[in-house]
């Protein structure tokens, strides 16, 4: 037995790397759906699988240190499995994949679990957790110990040539464009890269890395030519109307989708005013998911696209440093700033990032009264109306009002709670009941937000200060569709919609991406702009330097010495207050 033992264990490299070719199989067949798709990439994509593969493997190798090496090799294939399976739930639930960010949002998740899974369900993943926890502490008790001389030293000599193998390959296969490390589209990349791979750089790949031509007299150079961009000829701003921008959750117009048929238009409110006023496409950062990237970039105008694989800059630099933003621009004018999300406060850290983009005060749920709630138990938008109401009525001077969402909020259900929800849109046409349904409670969830527009509409008409309205939606709902299911063929863009009270305000259609959609607003009305919004003002996308010299500029800002503030960063974090009305204790 113990010769059998030695003979198994002088064959771990082996092992090692039977266990990485299966494991990655294993990990693209959850990721992909399908067994078949999986063997389909590996066969058409046989360089990248490899190369997946040796990750994987190194893994393995740090298994070779342990006297118990049947035990290391279990756990850290049981370690990519988990990871595995995360990916796959994740992609059943929405379009991005799961990637290292998402780890910082386990705290969150924990809290929203209920709205993804019923009970049982969340049961037996717990039951499953407790199995495989106990398996573990079973596997190491029972697991053979190798004896005598491991050879540490030349294991260790080995795992680290193994590394450095890894590194080289890397080096070769982005030389060589056969991978890549800037992810305009994360499940895309996912898709042509591999799990394995992509994970792993979204690990590492984290915040902006330093430009290669960043330096002090470039960014001089920048900052000498964006003070030159003056304000617009526009006469609109001088009266300094409210600004109230509203970022809805999941909101698309359903008629874009071809195969879907209506009872009647579940948004008519929002299609009468993308027709009346100022509107268009706008190209978002995410699909699916990843709310806070789009609001990160209609705030400071920054790209996301310049940070890491799937990073939310929420979670990882926004809760500890301060940034240039629509609301301290408008502080600058006078304006009091307030930001208000109809759920939990602590998601995306809001509560800490929102006191580094310069607002004075935010009501999230846990500040509102008379909540109501969905199917799926998000919190539904017609509460907004009340709040962003009592908002201008609790200053003297003029505000801007940032407010963000939830209802259209995803997992929507395959089965319709008709005795406690009425459903009156009703919708056909993808050859599955259970899909229909799922649309069915979407475009019921639509035209619920879709009256929340046309009532905070009628009260701001009728509101006796200048006010300009900002509506637009996040990212495209969770279902899986591709670009030929939908008319405008671009799964990135949603709507957006500018209105006012002010009479003859101007109607300028234009298609742009999210982070230009500030800059927009402030030329339509004539305001003095941030740096960021100055360079979009002044530049467009597919100008020679455009993406360089903004990659400059945000990594200046977020992490380099701020070169374009000689005299000091001007910016500190606001003493933040929470809701707008008072609290007494009353007894």
């Amino acid at each position: 037995m113990k010769e059998r033992l030695k003979n198994f264990h002088h064959s771990a490299v082996f092992i090692c790397l039977v266990l990485a070719i299966v494991l990655d199989v294993v990990l693209e067949a959850l990721g992909r759906h399908s067994l078949f798709k999986a063997i389909s990439y590996v066969w058409s994509q046989p360089l990248i699988f490899l190369y997946n593969c040796s990750i994987i493997f190194f893994t393995l190798t740090l298994s070779l240190l342990m006297r118990k090496r049947i035990f290391g090799y279990c756990v850290i294939s049981f370690a990519w499995l988990i990871l595995g399976i995360t990916n796959c739930i994740v992609l059943g639930f929405r379009i991005t994949p799961f990637s290292a960010i998402d780890m910082l949002m386990a705290r969150n998740t924990i809290t929203i679990i209920d709205k993804y899974f019923n009970v049982w369900q969340i049961v037996l993943i717990a039951a499953l957790l407790f199995v495989a926890l106990a398996a573990i502490i079973v596997l190491f008790i029972k697991s053979p110990t190798v004896t005598g001389n491991i050879y540490r030293t030349r294991t260790t000599v080995f795992i680290v040539a193994t590394f450095f193998c890894v590194m080289l390959f890397t080096k070769i296969a982005l030389n060589a464009q056969t991978i890549s490390d800037n992810f305009a589209n994360l499940a895309t990349a996912y898709n042509n890269y591999g799990f394995v791979y992509c994970f792993s750089n979204s690990v590492v790949d984290v915040g902006i890395g330093q430009p290669g031509d960043y330096s002090e007299d470039k960014m001089l150079e920048i900052k000498d030519d964006l003070d030159s961009v003056g304000t617009t000829d526009s006469k609109l701003g001088k009266d300094k109307p409210n600004v109230i921008f509203v970022q809805l959750e999941s909101f698309m117009d359903p008629s874009y989708v071809k195969c879907l048929t209506f009872n009647e238009n579940p948004i008519p409110n929002f299609t009468k005013l993308k027709e009346e006023c100022t509107s268009g496409f706008l190209t978002m950062p995410a699909i699916g998911a990843g709310t806070d990237s789009s609001e990160f970039e209609v705030l400071t105008g920054f790209n996301v696209a310049y940070f890491g694989a799937g990073e939310y800059p929420y979670k990882t630099i926004l809760g500890k440093q301060t940034i240039e933003s629509m609301a301290t621009q408008l502080k600058l004018d006078g304006y009091s700033t307030h930001a208000m999300h109809n759920h939990d406060g602590t998601f995306y850290d809001r509560y800490k990032v929102y006191k580094n983009m310069g607002f004075d005060t935010f009501t999230p749920m846990e500040y509102m009264y008379n909540l109501e709630h969905t199917q799926k138990n998000w919190e539904k938008d017609n509460v907004l109306t009340g709040e962003i109401m009592k908002t201008l009525y609790s200053t003297t001077g003029r505000d801007f009002i940032f407010t963000v969402s939830v209802q259209g909020h995803g997992r929507y259900p395959s089965e319709l709670d008709e005795e406690n929800y009425s459903y009156p849109i009703k919708v056909a046409g993808t050859g599955d009941e259970s899909l229909d349904t799922q649309w069915t409670y979407y475009c019921n969830q639509l035209h619920e937000m879709d009256d929340f527009i046309g009532k905070l509409i009628d009260r701001l008409t009728a509101y006796d200060e200048p006010v300009v309205l900002v509506m637009y939606g996040d990212h495209l709902p969770g279902f899986e569709i591709t670009e030929d299911d939908i008319t405008n063929g671009d799964l990135y863009q949603t709507e957006y919609f500018v209105w006012s009270n002010m009479k003859n305000f101007p109607v300028e259609d234009e298609d742009i991406e999210a982070y230009q959609l500030s800059t927009k607003v402030f030329d339509m009305l004539g305001f003095e702009k941030s740096y960021v919004q100055k360079f979009q003002s002044k530049y467009k996308p597919g100008y020679a330097n455009y993406d360089d010299d903004l990659e400059n500029i945000e990594y200046d800002m977020l992490y380099g010495q701020r070169y374009m503030y000689p005299d000091g960063w001007p910016y500190e974090p606001t003493n933040m207050k929470y809701g707008i009305s008072k609290i007494r204790i009353s007894e």
